[in-house]
């Protein structure tokens, strides 16, 4: 049976559903009578990790779980596909998004292919560390040209967007949301004294979003 709104989580890169943000949410929403779907982006394959593989688990969720309306909350990575998501999803409603991975091909080729030397073959492997595992595993570098074809889709659909980021953040710089929010008036952007992670405000963000979504008519009742 179809329900009238449902909020879905999506972690960051590197990252699981268990992941502490994801935690407190699941926690929060759940005291407060509200269902919160967090898939697992991952896929049970992180060796071969796409920005594409995890927009279809996104889209499977959806269809898994039928509902008129959706609000989607995403944390770094997961606020790029959440981004990207609301594109081809026209019952998504409204976002939430935490420190977004906007620019993901130019910051990421910035970073891994720099190692690299001009004329030097980029590998097909490359070793990032991994907060499920808590440890360096293979990547297959195949990401970054799925990621590309992404890159060019207009992010220009107008819909109630909250978008916070951390003035702290050396992994996701603040500029890169500040930039977008320029030319998009639809999207609110709150800056926060803290870092990527944004563990410093972790509380305060979860009940902000509660909020955030009940102006939205996305649920209701609260603490």
């Amino acid at each position: 049976m179809r329900q009238d709104s449902l909020i879905i989580y999506l972690h960051g890169f590197a990252s699981s559903p268990g992941s502490y943000k994801a935690t407190l949410f699941r926690r929060y929403f759940a005291s407060s009578g509200v269902s919160l779907v967090i898939p697992d982006l991952e896929g049970g394959d992180f060796r071969n990790l796409t920005v594409t593989s995890q927009i279809n688990i996104i889209r499977q969720t959806i269809y898994e779980n039928p509902a008129e309306r959706y609000g989607l909350v995403g944390s770094s990575m997961g606020g790029y596909l959440a981004l990207l998501t609301a594109q081809m999803e026209p019952r998504v409603r409204c976002l939430y998004l935490m420190c977004p991975g906007i620019n993901f091909v130019s910051r990421w080729k910035k970073k891994v292919m720099g190692e690299f030397k001009p004329n030097e073959k980029f590998p097909s492997l490359i070793q990032v560390f991994n907060y499920r595992y808590n440890k360096i595993v293979d990547l297959n570098s195949s990401l970054f040209q799925d990621a590309e074809t992404w890159d060019s889709l207009n992010l220009e659909r107008c819909l109630p967007t909250r978008l916070v980021h951390g003035a702290q953040d050396e992994v996701v710089p603040l500029e890169g949301s500040r930039s977008f929010c320029q030319t998009r008036p639809w999207v609110e952007l709150v800056e926060l004294d803290s870092d990527h992670g944004l563990l410093s405000h972790g509380r305060w963000i979860v009940k902000d979003a509660f909020r955030f979504f009940q102006s939205q008519n996305l649920i209701n009742g609260g603490q």
